[in-house]
């Protein structure tokens, strides 16, 4: 063909190729309507969001609403008892997320939807875990329509969990973090979400060893450290791991009974 045409014809393909990639299947344009003026979102290379203020020029990690969320939690430490303050901070958190309106069901379904199940040991990159998210949101939507705005309750999920499992914003975590964040805030029973949380790390025998438990509850602290309550929580999970292997009675694993057992004891760890 005249070099006019190929030329056009090569300009056109990549214009669909840039098309799709901003707002096809796997593109993050939709959270976009997740901040308002003079707030901008954008994605770095590693897919990974950061929020432009054009009014300040400046930019940062965190979503703007969760900056203000952040703050708030902050004033909640004037409440003394460590466990109110916590539980305080955590409904908050929760409320603001709108996770009370997503069901541990909801949760688990988008997870086996997305192809999760067994891949607790895998990475999850950003792109995957909007896909996810935005599965989990937009069913929650269909009972509470009104409640929940999908593109900012997405990203601003998202943007918490980046926070509490990759700080350095390296655009992945491991699934076991993705899932464990998502059902401890979610709208359950306490013991619903012990049970889930323990099959996650449980092999075929429906047992865990010593690693696996510590995996879990490392994964767990880590949300009452990016609340800053980190120390009522013992501040490691070496001791909790100990204490709970005393139910095993001198066995390498435990089985739920022991893990719920355990969680029943004060002072609490968890």
């Amino acid at each position: 063909c005249a070099l006019p045409i190929c030329q056009m014809l090569q300009d056109r393909l990549q214009y669909l190729q840039d098309a799709l990639i901003a707002y096809g299947p796997n593109s993050q344009h939709f959270l976009g309507e997740s901040v308002d003026s003079p707030w901008e979102r954008a994605v770095a290379g590693n897919k990974v969001p950061f929020y432009i203020n054009h009014a300040t020029e400046s930019t940062q990690w965190d979503h703007p609403q969760l900056t203000i969320l952040m703050d708030a939690l902050m004033e909640l430490n004037k409440i003394r008892f460590a466990a109110y303050r916590t539980g305080m901070k955590l409904r908050m958190l929760q409320k603001k997320l709108c996770l009370d309106m997503v069901s541990l069901q909801m949760s688990v379904d988008a997870f086996d939807n997305h192809g999760l199940r067994g891949r607790n040991d895998k990475l999850i990159d950003v792109g995957e875990m909007i896909q996810c998210l935005s599965t989990i949101f937009e069913a929650a939507a269909k009972v509470h329509s009104e409640l929940i705005n999908v593109s900012l309750s997405v990203d601003m999920t998202l943007n918490w969990i980046l926070d509490v499992y990759d700080s350095v914003r390296s655009g992945k975590l491991r699934v076991l973090s993705f899932k464990v964040g998502l059902i401890l805030l979610c709208k359950a029973q306490l013991e619903d979400k012990y049970r889930y949380i323990f099959r996650l790390i449980a092999d075929t025998n429906a047992f865990a060893d010593q690693r696996k438990l510590g995996l879990l509850l490392h994964d767990c602290m880590q949300i009452p450290r990016q609340l800053g309550e980190i120390a009522s929580f013992g501040g490691s999970n070496i001791e909790p791991v100990r204490s709970c292997f005393e139910k095993a009675n001198g066995r390498p694993e435990i089985e739920a009974s022991h893990f719920l057992e355990w969680l029943k004891l004060e002072p609490q760890s968890l």
